[in-house]
């Protein structure tokens, strides 16, 4: 016996197939495919089974489009509310974190009118104007609902206390001089002479690194600072030993020999070489 060709049936989306590759070719026999493509499309629709599906589906995006729409009326209903309605507006304005500064000063820098609506306050105009306050380090403005407007800030703390024209400054870790008044208890008062006077803010902001080693590393306080040139540094501790710190500059090796060598006898001692540090 013989094996007899059969025919298989060929898949009409298969790419390889002949007929289409011939069909491609003749507009005529596109359009018949077309229409049959068509005709299935059509008796697939036509079984009740499939039509309940669609129907399924439509109705589930008609859902999705009608709360989206429903949602977008209710943020904007509540965005016209909020910005025009009086019971959102101004009635008070709360100041937190003051110190030294008055409360009236930082409300009337504001300049936030009461009954304004709270979403029409610009709160970043609003921490800009209040930033102006020399004493004013940092200010964040934020709207509580559904009334108040809140101002926090943080004060500059002075770092040392410096002569300016016969009157005494204030000067924080920044070197930013924020104006006269009384400074904390145990603030240091710094004297600089004519060859470190040009460069007081950089001078300050040494100092603010060598405070810390000193306070923090050799555990002493400092009663004051003379910088008579950028290379000279001389601290005077609150027992009244002077310290000679040299230039700023491998702070934490100085302060290390200074806790050393403050356990012998000396009054003046010299850290400016930390391997050496010498007493006179």
């Amino acid at each position: 016996m013989t094996d007899e060709p059969r025919d298989h049936p060929t898949d009409p989306a298969d790419p390889t197939d002949p007929l289409d590759q011939a069909a491609s070719d003749d507009p005529d026999r596109r359009l018949a495919a077309a229409a049959v493509r068509s005709s299935d499309e059509r008796v697939r629709h036509s079984d009740p089974a499939v039509r309940a599906t669609l129907r399924r589906r439509r109705r589930r995006t008609n859902r999705i489009y009608v709360g989206l729409g429903v949602a977008m009326v209710v943020l904007l209903v509540g965005y016209i509310a909020l910005y025009f309605l009086p019971v959102f507006s101004v009635r008070e304005v709360r100041v937190v974190g003051t110190r030294t500064i008055p409360v009236e000063a930082v409300t009337e820098r504001a300049a936030v009118s009461p009954g304004t609506p709270l979403l029409q306050v610009d709160t970043h105009a609003v921490a800009r104007r209040v930033a102006g306050i020399p004493r004013v380090d940092q200010v964040t403005v934020t709207r509580d609902y559904p009334s108040n407007l809140r101002i926090e800030l943080i004060e500059r703390t002075a770092l040392v206390v410096v002569e300016v024209d016969g009157a005494r400054h204030l000067v924080d870790g920044q070197g930013i001089d924020f104006g006269q008044g009384d400074p904390p208890p145990g603030t240091p008062e710094l004297t600089v002479g004519d060859g470190a006077r040009s460069d007081l803010p950089g001078i300050v902001r040494d100092l603010s690194t060598v405070f810390a080693e000193v306070r923090g590393t050799a555990g002493q306080e400092i009663a004051s600072v003379e910088v008579e040139s950028p290379a000279s540094i001389v601290l005077t501790l609150v027992d009244g030993r002077t310290v000679e710190w040299g230039a700023a500059g491998r702070d934490h090796e100085k302060a290390v020999a200074l806790q050393m060598v403050l356990e012998q006898p000396g009054q003046v001692w010299n850290v400016s070489n930390p391997a050496l540090p010498a007493s006179r």
